[in-house]
């Protein structure tokens, strides 16, 4: 009887450790969702993250050095009709533009411009600096 308890006590641990880490996970994903609709954006699509902890590579982006084992946030937002991919490190503060999504494509965007408020991405949607390949497909400017 003993040893049926322990199994039991053992399972229910297990079941709220899983639950706490998922909370966790959503936690990060729903702050990262904020901080962008804070900056303005309104149309922020489902967080989602990407992991991958088995190579241990890094790569720069922006002023950043991302390591392939971080948590890595990953938002798409709408803007003037295109849809923009913005990440962030889950933990750090910051964010950066990462990709124009278009035509199935997802080119990234040159320079990572990072911490970009919405009426920043306007300006730079509008302006002369490079664009990813695709980006005259979806932009309309005169959309919200």
């Amino acid at each position: 009887m003993l040893c049926a308890m322990n199994k039991k006590v053992t399972s229910v641990l297990l079941a709220l450790g899983c639950a706490a880490s998922l909370a966790a996970c959503s936690s990060s994903d729903d702050k990262f969702v904020e901080e962008l609709k804070a900056a303005g954006f309104s149309n922020v699509g489902e967080p989602r993250s990407e992991s991958d902890s088995k190579k241990k590579k890094s790569k720069k982006v922006g002023k950043r050095t991302v390591k392939t084992s971080d948590k890595v946030l990953e938002a798409t937002v709408r803007v003037k009709g295109c849809d923009l991919e913005f990440e962030k490190v889950a933990g750090q503060s910051g964010y950066w533009l990462d990709e124009l999504h278009v035509n199935g494509q997802e080119p990234d965007w040159p320079g990572y411009p990072e911490n970009l408020k919405q009426a920043d991405v306007v300006a730079l949607l509008a302006g002369n600096q490079p664009k990813p390949d695709g980006f005259k497909d979806c932009y309309k400017p005169n959309e919200a």
